[in-house]
């Protein structure tokens, strides 16, 4: 099964979670975030994992900042529960240029 990947922007809703788990005998680090995007007036959360060296990328994310991620979602079934989860690839924070107009 290939997943679609794709590009999002949005803003970053709560700092972000980072754990530690082992699988295959090797230490795995998975940050998890949210990220609002907001459509006129409604706005949808994006539950983002991202794995491995990446992880170190986020550690200087603030709530609220203008994020960028590239992957694709994944859905985990429990129960007859659906949850729909983001697998970032990469990602970076978008800075917000200021206009700066010269006289």
């Amino acid at each position: 099964m290939n997943n679609e990947m794709i590009n999002i922007n949005a803003n970053l809703v709560d700092e972000i979670k980072t754990n530690t788990f082992t699988k295959d005998d090797k230490e795995v680090t998975v940050a998890n975030f949210t990220l609002v995007k907001k459509y006129g007036s409604g706005k949808e959360y994006i539950n983002c994992s991202v794995y491995g060296e990446k992880t170190e990328i986020t550690k200087n994310f603030k709530k609220g900042d203008f994020i960028h991620v590239y992957g694709y979602y994944k859905e985990n079934k429990k129960a007859d529960k659906v949850y729909k989860n983001f697998i970032v690839k990469s990602l970076n924070k978008i800075e917000k240029e200021e206009n700066k107009e010269e006289k």
